[in-house]
């Protein structure tokens, strides 16, 4: 998969791929016991199901249409009376037996259905979330949450519904096709002929409804995906709308989407309404076919010749046709669902397919627990998306030749852009180096087992993410190994139980989306927390002190003097308070490093530091 690989939320126009339905298939193969039992109970409905019509002829024909018992004297007409009422009254016990099997067997069925078909999209579903945990940040990157999230739902949902109901559907309307088929032949051949004259015409009108309804169908989808992903952006961007007073001009916009989609739904639903009826017609035209042969037999001899033109083979042949032409009617509006699932499923493999760009290695150094010691040899980095082919990288990082010593506290600072939260993406290996070397404890970071080496190293972001979750499970994250005394231990070394104990349900409070129930400096003192309980033994801090209050700051300050202890720290920051008290300063400036030294060494050199110290730093220090 090339690295500029972007998956598009379109629904393409696909045609049937055999490939591609075995992929799906396999997915079944698990139960294909499962799938075997609700294939014979189809084949056991459709006999059923056209058991009854046949049934039904001979009710009519052997004891309500009898002409014998009408002829004789009255003893032998009235005793002729009671032997067809008894039979009759049998038949109609067999045929509400045979109904009352279908309901049973019907039942059965769709539980099978279902059953294969939740468990498939079950293990559907963790696979692909399983996959997508292991992809490399440089792919969630390229290709925005709302996407993925739609492989994992949306994509694989349809692509469940093909592969179990949609194929099982099909399996059945076959079925019942050839039983109805066999029923009619046998019966009679030649009323079979005349009921299936109109069959030539119905192939040819769903020929040219599938035609049609096909790029309705996906035209219909394709809007709505328009409007949803319009909708997104729209309600993420409330506050800039609301700004910069976009509301009429995002109404209008989003009028004019809504119109489009629904014009396109309308034209879907006029393909059904032609379709159908037709459909109807030619059926209506089958069975009005076989009223006007069986008349004509019997307006010919004279008399109602069972199997040839009697009234219960004209009530059967009125049945069967109705069941013949009913599947066909499903089959056209099937198969556009299944090129749609077509089109789900390739997205869904697509994503399947794509290899994870950071990985293990084939024999992975294990990582219990580090030193600290983090070395930088002559390191070169561009990410990905800029990387295009046959082009040179936009280098983010240029030959940094950098070397940080177990325990040793170390400050980056330099211009936005100058590449120093880049650092943290490749020391925790989110992306790996194009040149050079990056290695903790003397080991190059591609060849450690990717896990255990994380849980070394600490980072804690200006935009401190958390769960909607309590407290306590944002400072756990799911580790069983950490206490709720520990939770409350690392709270309270950090600062963050003075807010915490005030809050209703202490640890047990619910943070909200992102914690939006918290302040900025509230989140900032929880990732701490979680930080400290998690015990790391190298520790990135990347403006951890940004966009917070005096007072919090102060919090926060005694919050990282403690975090910072014993550990190899790196702390990427803009206020002086945080920088100047580093064992050492290193400045980066457009992908290089530049100075680095201690904070009066630097001011003494005279050199980039000090022009960064002197506009940013001296009005927060007083200093002249």
């Amino acid at each position: 998969m090339s690295e500029g690989y972007h998956m598009e939320d379109e629904l393409q126009q696909r045609a049937y791929d055999a490939h591609i339905m075995r992929r799906l298939l396999g997915y079944v193969r698990p139960y294909r016991g499962w799938i075997i039992m609700a294939t014979i109970l189809l084949l056991i409905l459709s006999v059923l199901g056209n058991l009854a019509p046949v049934l039904l002829m001979h009710s009519v024909d052997s004891y309500i249409n009898d002409a014998a018992r009408l002829s004789g004297s009255a003893g032998m007409a009235e005793a002729a009376a009671e032997r067809d009422l008894s039979g009759l009254f049998r038949m109609v016990l067999l045929i509400a037996g045979i109904v009352a099997v279908q309901a049973l067997l019907r039942y059965v069925q769709v539980l099978v259905v279902a059953l294969v078909g939740q468990r498939t999209m079950f293990e559907m579903r963790l696979s692909l979330f399983d996959h997508l945990q292991h992809l490399s940040l440089g792919f969630l990157d390229r290709n925005p949450a709302g996407r993925l999230l739609s492989r994992v739902t949306n994509d694989i949902e349809k692509v469940q519904q093909t592969i179990v109901e949609g194929v099982v559907a099909v399996i059945s309307d076959f079925m019942t096709l050839a039983v109805v088929l066999v029923v009619m032949f046998a019966v009679n051949w030649k009323l079979a002929c005349v009921a299936l004259a109109p069959l030539p015409l119905v192939v040819v009108t769903s020929v040219l409804f599938r035609k049609y309804a096909q790029h309705s169908f996906l035209e219909v989808r394709r809007k709505i995906a328009h409007i949803n992903a319009w909708m997104q952006e729209n309600v993420s961007g409330m506050r800039v709308v609301r700004l910069f007073n976009r509301e009429d001009a995002n109404y209008a916009e989003y009028r004019t989407r809504n119109a489009d989609h629904r014009d396109e739904w309308i034209r879907q639903v006029r393909n059904f309404a032609l379709y159908f009826p037709a459909v109807e017609f030619l059926g209506s035209l089958a069975t009005a076919l076989v009223i006007l042969y069986c008349g004509m037999v019997m307006l010919k001899t004279g008399q109602a010749t069972s199997g040839q033109g009697s009234v219960g083979t004209i009530f059967a042949f009125v049945f069967l046709a109705e069941r013949f032409f009913g599947p066909i009617r499903a089959l056209a509006d099937r198969y556009n669902l299944i090129l749609e699932a077509m089109a789900s499923s390739e997205r869904v493999f697509q994503l399947q397919d794509t290899p994870p760009d950071v990985c293990n290695g084939p024999d992975p150094v294990p990582c219990t627990r580090l030193e600290g010691a983090v070395a930088l040899d002559h390191v070169w980095f561009a990410y990905p998306s800029t990387a295009l082919e046959g082009a040179e990288p936009r280098w983010v990082l240029k030959d940094i030749c950098l070397d940080i010593k177990p325990g040793e506290r170390v400050a980056i600072v330099g211009h936005t852009g100058a590449g120093k939260s880049t650092l943290i993406h490749l020391l925790s290996r989110f992306y790996d180096i194009q040149r050079g070397h990056l290695r903790i404890d003397g080991v190059d970071v591609r060849d450690y087992d990717l896990i255990p080496m994380r849980r070394n190293i600490g980072v804690v972001l200006q935009d401190v993410f958390l769960f909607s979750d309590t407290i306590e499970e944002n400072i756990r994250l799911g580790n069983p190994n950490i206490s709720r005394e520990q939770v409350e231990a690392c709270a309270r070394h950090v600062n963050a139980a003075r807010f915490v104990e005030r809050l209703p349900g202490g640890y047990d409070y619910l943070v909200g989306e992102r914690g939006c129930n918290l302040s900025t400096g509230q989140r900032q003192l929880v990732a701490f927390a979680r930080t400290l309980a998690h015990d790391p033994r190298i520790l990135v801090l990347d403006e951890a002190t940004a966009n917070i209050d005096t007072e919090t700051e102060h919090l926060i300050q005694d919050a990282i003097a403690k975090l910072l202890e014993g550990r190899t720290s790196i702390v990427i920051a803009h206020r002086l308070s945080t920088v100047q008290h580093a064992d050492r300063i290193v400045v980066f400036h457009h992908g290089e490093i530049r100075e680095s030294g201690t904070h009066q060494e630097l001011l003494a050199h005279n050199g980039l530091y000090r022009t960064l110290y002197e506009l940013q730093y001296k009005d927060q220090t007083g200093e002249k």
